[in-house]
Parts: C-alpha cells; structure tokens; sequence
C-alpha cells in the first residue's frame, strides 16, 4: 500500500540527481531499471526554462537524456527572441535542445500562426 506514495517520491529524487534543470508531474511513474527509463502516464506536466508542456505520456531514456511525449493533443509553450509561442501537436521529441513535434502541429507567435504535419525547433539556451 505504501508503493504508491514511494514510486513518485523515487522518481523525484532520481530526477533530482540526474538533472536540475526540469520539474514534471504526473499521476502515474513507472521507473524501468533494466531500459534505463521512466515513464510518466496521465496529466503529464513539464516544465524547465526552455519548454513547457502538457500531455497524456512522457519517456525519458535516462541513458540518452531524450524525451518522448504522447498526447491528445499535447500543449505546448516556449519563449523565442522574448516571444512567446504556444501550440499543440500529437507527438513531442526533446533531444539535446531540439524540439521536434509531428501530428497536426499548430504553433501560434505574435498572432501569427503555423500548421504542419511536421516542425523541428532548435530551442534557445
């Protein structure tokens, strides 16, 4: 009974040692030892000082430092030369700065918007 409350209390601190540099939330984590994953499922919230966004499920490969989200759709906001842009896209890949988003993408800047099915973004540091 007391798994429940150990599970997330772990991943917090396995991410803490591994990386200051985002938070996330969810209602479920899963740490797979043997992959060197962690799995986030349902309300996932991610949030660092590049990037934000909501989606149903986030992975982590620990080994790689990549980020693979899922979500129906996942929201999405950044900050581009003081501006900020927000968005949604049906799948997120965050790998070494590169932001890639695939799925019926929107992003929206300054009233300006932008629909692919496809966009990569190199995120500012």
């Amino acid at each position: 009974m007391y798994y429940k409350f150990l599970v997330p209390l772990l991943a917090f601190f396995v991410l803490s040692i591994w990386s200051q540099e985002y938070e996330i939330t969810s209602e479920s984590v899963e740490i797979d030892t043997a992959e060197d994953l962690v799995i986030y499922s349902g309300g996932v919230k991610f949030a660092s000082s590049q990037i934000n966004f909501t989606s149903n499920k986030l992975i982590i490969d620990q080994k790689s430092e990549k980020f693979f989200a899922e979500g129906n759709p996942i929201y999405i906001s950044y900050v581009q030369d003081a501006d900020e842009v927000t968005g949604s896209a049906q799948k997120l890949e965050l790998i070494e700065g590169t932001l890639s988003l695939k799925g019926q993408v929107k992003l929206i800047r300054n009233n300006n918007k932008i629909s692919s099915d496809s966009i990569i973004i190199k995120l500012q540091k």
